[in-house]
């Protein structure tokens, strides 16, 4: 059996080791073919097949799996579950839901909201859902969290949700848990909360597993080029627990079928051939030297030359007047020093400050960003429409930050958060939330690998 990396399947033009060989074919097929049936209906592959109990849990695994194999980067679809929760009882609903920023690295930070809160009315459905206001002057904005779909008399359908944040700067990453229980019985949840089976929606095909066909370019004994197969994913919300198999349907010649290997799908890859326990598993990777069958086959041959052995010795032979290697790494890291951020290998490091309502601190040494977040808005706190394509703005109080001692101009913190970056030689940061407000922070800052 052959196990290729999906950093091959996808690349274009593919690697002769990979479109030279009947599974190499195969594998590739069904990436690229996955690839695209995914990007256009992302929903299916994590909630197809998914049993009753482990519906909820297997589309957010099986996404971020989907993802790692096809090199993809789809967020997870909307995730409501239908509930019996009749009026006029109250319902707490309480989970967890982790969002990211929608800002380039390092400020892409990610935040967890847990939600608990009560809702009335008749309940229809509880889980992940997006609802769009309407503003005042006609301009709208769409919101996603967890919430609920509930109907009060005489009142058309609504969705209520809770820890909103806007779309276009918030990505939902996961769904962690949800749960709805009667206020009066909280420690027994509704029959359908999350964990639950999911229910169809308009759109998607029925829930059994993927069949389409691939295409297969050429190298297949026996079959007319190009050809055609039709391939089953059995189980595809299984993705993100276990090797995903791919099946061929029954309708194809006994003979045609037998000739066709068993595939496997992982999150890192796909495995072509049936193993056993103890078979030696092929890998093929980028630095395979392919054997040089016909002349086409140089052209993805690498030359690889490894670099000369160094050894540094602490007391050299012969002696003389030389740094040792502590000293060397030393002088190395002081000149590098002298950049921002540093060029010696580094690992980002946060540290988190509580909440409160001024705070004066010294930065770290290559400090990258500082976010400030309210915690406690300031009471009768103005604010402005930001626009369409802007965040609503917050007269919420200043920051400042120096290279000396002390700081520099007061810059107003009009937002409920903000993530600023540092320029180089900034030690002193200081900030100050009016009257009754309060701002955590959490500062980002390089260090050595």
């Amino acid at each position: 059996m052959t196990f290729f990396p999906s950093s091959e399947l996808l690349l274009d033009p593919s690697p002769f080791r990979v479109s030279d060989t009947v599974p190499g074919q195969l594998a590739r097929s069904t990436a690229r073919e996955l690839a695209l049936q995914r990007s256009r209906a992302p929903r299916p592959f994590a909630t197809r097949g998914a049993s009753p109990g482990a519906a909820g849990f297997a589309l957010a695994l099986a996404n971020e799996a989907w993802n790692l194999l096809l090199q993809q980067n789809l967020s997870p679809p909307d995730q409501e579950y239908e509930v019996a929760a009749p009026a006029p009882f109250v319902y707490q609903v309480t989970g967890s839901i982790t969002f990211r920023r929608l800002l380039p690295p390092p400020f892409d930070v990610e935040s967890t909201t847990v939600v608990d809160n009560q809702a009335d009315g008749t309940i229809l459905a509880v889980g992940v859902m997006e609802n769009t206001v309407t503003f005042a002057d006609g301009s709208t904005q769409t919101f996603h969290s967890i919430g609920v779909r509930r109907q009060t008399q005489g009142q058309p359908v609504q969705v209520v949700l809770f820890g909103a944040r806007g779309v276009d700067f918030w990505e939902i990453v996961r769904l962690n848990s949800v749960s709805i229980a009667r206020l009066d019985t909280p420690e027994v949840p509704l029959l359908g909360g999350f964990p639950a089976a999911t229910q169809p929606r308009p759109g998607d095909t029925p829930n059994n597993d993927l069949a389409f066909p691939i295409t297969i370019p050429g190298g297949i004994p026996g079959l007319l080029l190009p050809a055609e197969i039709p391939i089953i994913v059995l189980q595809p919300h299984r993705l993100g627990q276990r090797p995903v198999p791919i099946g061929y349907p029954l309708s194809l010649p006994p003979a045609r079928r037998e000739a066709l290997p068993q595939m496997w799908l992982t999150p890192t890859g796909i495995q072509v051939g049936q193993g056993s326990p103890g078979d030696l598993v092929i890998t093929t990777t980028p630095d395979t030297i392919p054997n040089t069958g016909t002349p086409t086959q140089t052209d993805d041959l690498r030359q690889r030359i490894p670099p000369p052995t160094v050894v540094c010795l602490d007391t050299p032979e012969p002696p003389q007047d030389i740094c040792d290697c502590e000293e060397i790494r030393q002088i190395v890291f002081e000149e590098l020093d002298k950049k921002f951020p540093p060029s010696r290998p580094f690992f980002l490091q946060t540290v988190q400050l509580p909440a409160s309502n001024s705070r004066t601190f010294v930065l770290p040494p290559f400090t990258r960003y500082v976010n400030l977040t309210i915690v406690e808005p300031p009471p009768n706190v103005k604010s402005q429409f930001g626009g369409t394509l802007g965040q609503e703005v917050f007269y919420n109080g200043w920051y400042s930050f120096g290279a000396t001692a002390s700081s520099s101009e007061r810059i107003p913190f009009h937002y409920n958060f903000m993530s600023i970056p540092i320029p180089p030689g900034v030690t002193q940061f200081t900030y100050t939330v009016y009257l009754g407000g309060t701002a955590s922070v959490v500062i980002g800052y390089s260090v050595e690998g």
